[in-house]
């Protein structure tokens, strides 16, 4: 039996740049798509005649207590792409990962097995029953739902959210052994000033006048934490609770993230990173027939709020009004010209998403480099200071230390 056909309206740009519109039958999206770039044309918005809406996903309630950690949520996703890989039925792949298993990721793939069960599509159910509510795995599911090439949508999201984790991973491994140093000065400056220094106190008590100005300086210091150093260490543990339970949010990456903002190197750093991803994001979304116009609010959406989303909506903005997407792009001085260039030849041949794939490998080769430069700058920098703040502390004790020996009694 014939399978009916829909009208779909679009509007699309043909090899020269040129923007056109009009109607295309197709029994579904996959297939007005697929006529549409046979006829050399890239749709931007793709949508039912009939419809109120270009066909794209739309954000829902989620549910907070079932959500899984991005850690979890790339394993999920990495797990599932391989049992599909090999012609495993979603349902059944999930049924295996959820076998005889007890972690979070076993009791989301059993209860996302159970809302497929009962006819929902799996990008619903990961979204209602495993709390996935991250925009761009959602619209590579659904255009995987439409295409037909679940595996590899599946194998895309978690290799996208791996690579947001390896950054961070490597920042922060990058910063863990200085800040251990940095701790470890702090707490023996700390010991010295609360527990060695104040023996010396008696001794210049009624001499201070005749001590340097540096040996007083340490002296205050050391009287102004002996008196507090147990508002102090209820501060400190009270930090450290915080950070811990922000890390475990997700919440602490994000404050580091706004300060690093703040820091013109870090700014260019992390805008690099952001943007290397949000074009990766891009390419992999129009790869899997979903339209240009739905493919940049999706990584809009996804993008860091504030200057890079801001951006990032005025480019989508400018394409739905008829601009190309490298015009666009280029207006908001996000990307290098080479990458504007590639970008522009994708149009003309009619392999945008290919191109822009291949962009970010080379964005991503370029903020690997810049990473593995500041992490080489950053951590013998902060060693500096931390051996001129040992440095300065000892001097000042020593030089109190003279001065008590000096003094004629």
């Amino acid at each position: 039996m014939e399978q009916a056909q829909l009208t779909f309206s679009y509007t699309a740009r043909d090899s020269s740049g040129a923007r056109r519109s009009g109607q295309i039958a197709g029994a579904d999206l996959r297939e007005a798509t697929s006529a549409l770039r046979a006829q050399g044309l890239f749709p931007i918005t793709l949508e039912q005649a009939s419809a109120a809406a270009p066909i794209q996903v739309r954000s829902r309630k989620t549910r907070g207590g079932d959500q899984l950690s991005a850690k979890e949520l790339s394993d999920f996703l990495a797990r599932l792409a391989k049992l599909s890989g090999r012609q495993i039925q979603s349902e059944r792949a999930l049924a295996i990962m959820g076998d005889g298993g007890d972690g979070p990721i076993a009791r989301a793939a059993l209860r996302v097995r159970d809302s497929l069960r009962e006819g929902a599509p799996l990008s619903k159910a990961l979204h209602d029953k495993a709390g996935i509510d991250d925009a761009v795995t959602l619209s590579l599911i659904s255009g995987a739902e439409v295409s037909g090439e679940m595996s590899s949508a599946l194998a895309t999201s978690a290799e996208i959210l791996q690579n947001k984790l390896a950054v961070r991973r490597r920042i922060m491994t990058g910063l863990m052994y200085p800040s251990i140093l940095l701790f470890v000065a702090l707490m023996s400056v700390g010991l010295i000033m609360i527990a060695i220094i104040p023996q010396f106190r008696p001794l210049v008590e009624d001499r201070m006048e005749m001590v340097p100005a540096m040996g007083r300086a340490v002296f205050a210091f050391s009287a102004m934490l002996t008196s507090l150093w147990p508002l102090l260490l209820t501060g400190l543990l009270a930090a450290g609770g915080a950070t811990y339970i922000a890390a475990k949010r997700g919440v602490l990456m994000s404050g580091l993230l706004t300060i690093g903002n703040r820091i013109p190197f870090v700014r260019r750093l992390l805008l690099r990173n952001q943007v290397m991803l949000i074009l990766h994001v891009l390419g992999a979304l129009l790869s899997r027939e979903i339209t240009l116009s739905g493919a940049l609010r999706v990584v809009s959406k996804s993008a860091p709020a504030g200057t890079l989303r801001a951006a990032m909506l005025e480019a989508t903005q400018q394409v739905e009004n008829g601009a190309a997407l490298s015009s666009a792009l280029s207006a908001q001085d996000l990307l290098p010209r080479e990458a504007i260039e590639m970008i522009r030849i994708g149009e003309e041949a009619g392999d945008l998403g290919g191109m822009i794939s291949r962009t970010s490998l080379d964005m991503r080769e370029a903020a690997d480099r810049d990473l593995e430069r500041f992490l080489l700058l950053f951590q013998p920098a902060l060693i500096v200071g931390v051996g001129l703040m040992i440095g300065v502390s000892l001097y000042a004790l020593f030089s109190a230390i003279v001065s008590v020996n000096s003094i004629s009694f």
